[in-house]
């Protein structure tokens, strides 16, 4: 078969195994086990992976730009910068892990299982930076010696590996259980708690530019727990959206929109609510980037419990399976 051929050719989900399969999605698969050149290749042909991973990919781009807009117009010197620094580069690593897990979605069960759970440990760290952005620049002086603004980076912290362990054991348990449920209750809750900064404001009927950013992104992080939840429009006509028009589309197009609106809410708060931030103490590299560290070790060790659970659980499935071949051949 010519190359060309190779990355071309697709699979109904009968033909893969069930821990490969996506619910409602019912052809697209892509070969197993094949060498890690043919899944790069393969995103630049028609499969269900494809716009999954084009789309961060487009996501990643954006940050890219952000980044250097900041390092452009911000004097990253300055301490108050860091905490809008480490929530691009947080949103730009989400993008890129969740681009590549898609892209090797097929090469194996255990890279998979792997990759995947770096992507939720990933949408953690999304949500860390959302809770950074939103408690140094979008706070009202209200919340100035609350008791929240003092212990909220020490919960975020925690929800954030929350978010890891929530979402590892779904990979881990080999969809045993019921895993949107439990990806979506770890990000959700973190993201929850970031926002708060934002409803009291407009609780207190703050209109301006700013939050109507906020407001937007608030409306694209509903349609992502819509679609993600849902499972529409492919629930309705299962094989009719296996390319194009999927919920996991849907909802990568709008976390991008999310990050996107996110950014331009928390830029005009520091250009036009600077009073409120500079009655803050400056952060340091410790509170900002020290503790992102301390989550980056705390999900590493996460995915690697629950990852040592996978392999077992696969080893005993194989065992099992062997003793059954062995069984019905005697």
């Amino acid at each position: 078969m010519f190359q060309g051929e190779l990355y071309k050719k697709t699979f109904p989900k009968s033909r893969v195994p069930a821990y490969f399969h996506v619910p409602y999605i019912e052809a697209g698969y892509r070969y197993i086990h094949e060498p890690w050149t043919y899944y790069l290749y393969s995103v630049f042909y028609k499969n269900m992976e494809t716009l999954n991973v084009w789309t961060h990919v487009v996501g990643t781009l954006l940050m890219m730009s952000r980044l250097y807009q900041i390092c452009v117009n911000f004097d990253l010197g300055d301490p108050y910068t860091w905490p809008l620094l480490a929530t691009v580069l947080s949103f730009t690593v989400m993008f890129i892990t969740s681009s590549t897990a898609h892209m090797f979605s097929h090469k194996s069960m255990q890279v998979n299982c792997c990759l995947f759970m770096a992507d939720y440990a990933c949408i953690g760290l999304f949500g860390y930076g959302s809770i950074l952005t939103h408690y140094y620049y979008s706070l009202d002086q209200c919340f100035l010696e609350s008791v929240l603004l003092r212990n909220v980076f020490y919960f975020g912290s925690v929800l954030a590996i929350l978010s890891t362990a929530f979402g590892s054991m779904s990979k881990a348990k080999l969809h045993e259980l019921n895993s949107t449920a439990l990806t979506v209750s770890g990000p959700g809750a973190i993201y929850l708690l970031s926002n708060i900064p934002i409803l009291h404001r407009i609780w207190n009927y703050e209109w301006t530019d700013g939050i109507a950013h906020h407001l937007k992104q608030m409306a694209s992080m509903i349609g992502v727990c819509f679609f993600y939840s849902t499972k529409l429009p492919e629930r309705l006509s299962p094989g009719t959206f296996d390319f194009i028009g999927n919920s996991h589309q849907i909802f990568h197009i709008l976390f991008v929109l999310c990050t996107q609106n996110h950014l331009d809410g928390v830029i005009w708060d520091i250009n036009f609510r600077q009073t409120f931030v500079v009655r803050r103490p400056p952060p340091s590299l410790w509170n900002i980037f020290g503790i992102i560290a301390l989550i980056c070790l705390a999900d590493i060790l996460t995915m690697k419990y629950f990852y040592s659970s996978f392999k077992k659980r696969c080893l005993k499935k194989d065992t099992n399976s062997n003793e059954l071949k062995a069984k019905t051949n005697g």
